[in-house]
């Protein structure tokens, strides 16, 4: 008997202590977030509450309306990073920017928010505390810039939340050999899908001006704002922004694009939803939309343009064509449109609302359809759901997330500039008569949901596997130390160019002595015939 017990004991210390030695002990961690919009803090919330619930000590930078109050942080509000975005949205509706306005707007709106972060005065009180210690440092990727500066200054270990999924820049701080030389960061005038010989010349020159406008254009004023604000004028910026330990992607293999990851490169699409196997609780649907939903006999049509992009920017001609559209549908259309009530049209097949919860809309068994701006957090909780989309995209990633959605079988896309009611309704009819689009919807969410564990577990393993091992140097591989000319082999390309180059130049003038021979040759033999 107690042999046996004995051993029972011996055999639960076999099963708990290596569940034992993988507990983090509980760490001091820094979120430095420069969002000056909502739909990212939707994101990286989950992550934040889920460290603070295992016994981290966290300290969070950021907006202060965006990201409402969690218990157990210590909250560090830049109050200017609220309406950075509403400063400069003049500039991004007003004008048809080519790539390189959108990347001057981009750099100047992110130098903005580095400077409202680095400005604000309990930030600078922190950076001054000589008792402040940090474990590790969380911040946005890629566009972060100076605040890299952070985990320097705090000796700590660094992880990215990439909350706009994966471009070829991310794969580059990542220290990835293979990057995505078909995600660009800029979308404007770039050819997807394409095969053809001369396309691809034009995608290797496209991405070859990317990288000019990255050293060009984001690199110069990060560099002055990380030597100015940590007071480091001998550390090499280039070097400190990818010091990456690890990344997390909000992006998933099963979205419509395969990658070859990197070690410390890990996809955590949905890592907001609330999954089957997540404790979280979902506020539930009001009892009007409830019943509007349960009660449409041909389903129901979701409308929305996220977070940011507001109705009230969209010319009058185009709400009045989109309200006569939905007007004429048999299926229930419920529409979020801000400030609803300032608009004078009514419709009883039309459910309109300022603020809508997203996931319980698309849950629902009578959508039918989510018409969409094409947001990546939209796209992925439509996936979840395995509702067919219509992706509307404006700008920045939604390009993008729209051609990838589409090359599933599960989306359909509209230019929006060119977007008419006719268009409009047969895009619609389509997917909703087309058996395939939802179909195709369901397979994909289907292996969505098929991970071995669930998006936020999988952020908060790696996230405590790097606290572990003292920031996990051994997941980069050689190439993340490499400088940009041998990261991208262009040492030995200039090379063979230069071999080329000289060979071709040799020839030449080989060619051109041969010629001057045979002429000299050619007029001294006629000379002598003229002489004789």
């Amino acid at each position: 008997m107690l042999i046996g017990r004995n051993l029972r004991q011996i055999l639960i210390l076999l099963v708990i202590l290596p569940s034992l030695s993988r507990i983090t002990q509980a760490k001091n961690v820094l979120a430095v977030f420069s969002f000056g919009v909502e739909s990212p803090y939707i994101l990286v919330r989950p992550l934040i509450q889920a460290l603070v619930q295992r016994g981290h000590q966290l300290t969070v930078i950021s907006a202060e309306k965006y990201l409402s109050p969690i218990t157990g942080i210590q909250h560090i509000r830049v109050k200017k990073l609220d309406n950075l975005l509403q400063e400069m949205t003049d500039f991004t509706f007003e004008r048809n920017p080519n790539k390189w306005m959108e990347a001057k707007w981009l750099s100047s709106y992110f130098t903005q928010a580095s400077h409202h972060i680095m400005t604000n005065r309990d930030v600078q009180q922190l950076l001054v505390n000589s008792s402040a210690q940090f474990d590790m440092i969380i911040m946005d990727t890629p566009h972060s810039g100076a605040l890299c500066g952070f985990a320097e200054h705090f000796k700590a270990p660094m992880i990215g939340i990439a909350a706009f999924g994966s471009n070829w820049i991310v794969d580059y701080f990542a220290g990835n050999p293979a990057p995505s030389i078909y995600d660009p960061l800029s979308p404007v005038g770039y050819l997807y899908g394409s095969s053809s010989m001369f396309d691809k010349w034009k995608k290797w020159i496209y991405m070859t001006e990317e990288w000019l406008l990255d050293g060009l254009v984001f690199v110069p004023p990060n560099t002055k704002q990380f030597k100015k604000y940590f007071n480091n004028t001998n550390s090499n910026f280039e070097m400190s922004r990818r010091n990456y330990s690890l990344i997390l992607v909000n992006h998933h293999f099963s979205l419509g694009r395969v990658k070859s990851n990197v070690p410390n490169l890990i996809e955590v699409a949905g890592m907001h939803i609330c999954f089957e196997n997540v404790e979280c609780k979902l506020d539930p649907i009001p009892e009007d939309l409830q019943r509007f939903m349960n009660e449409a006999e041909h389903g129901v049509i979701y409308f929305s343009m996220g977070l940011e992009i507001q109705m009230k920017w969209l010319p009058d001609c185009t709400k009045q064509m989109l309200f006569q559209m939905f007007s004429s549908l048999k299926q229930r259309v419920v529409w979020k449109y801000e400030n609803w009530e300032s608009f004078n049209n009514k419709s009883d097949n039309i459910f309109f609302a300022s603020y809508l919860p997203q996931e319980q809309i698309l849950g629902h068994p009578k959508v039918k359809l989510f018409i969409t701006h094409a947001g990546l957090l939209s796209l992925i909780e439509a996936t979840y759901f395995g509702v067919p989309t219509l992706s509307l995209p404006l700008y920045y990633d939604q390009f993008n997330n729209a051609h990838r959605m589409h090359s599933t079988g599960a989306s359909k896309t509209i230019d929006f500039i060119s977007i008419n009611a006719d268009i409009l309704n047969q895009s619609i009819q389509e997917i909703l008569h087309n058996p395939s689009y939802a179909i195709n919807a369901k397979k994909l969410s289907t292996r969505f949901r098929d991970q071995p564990m669930n998006p936020l577990q999988t952020a908060i393993w790696w996230t405590e596997y790097v606290l572990r091992h003292k920031g996990a140097p051994h997941m980069r591989i050689t190439e993340h130390d490499l400088s940009f000319m041998k990261y991208y082999n262009l040492d030995l390309i200039s090379i063979v160019l230069l071999r080329i180059s000289l060979s071709a130049i040799i020839i030449i003038f080989l060619g051109f002595k041969l010629i001057n021979w045979i002429r000299n040759r050619s007029h001294s033999r006629v000379n002598s015939l003229n002489s004789g």
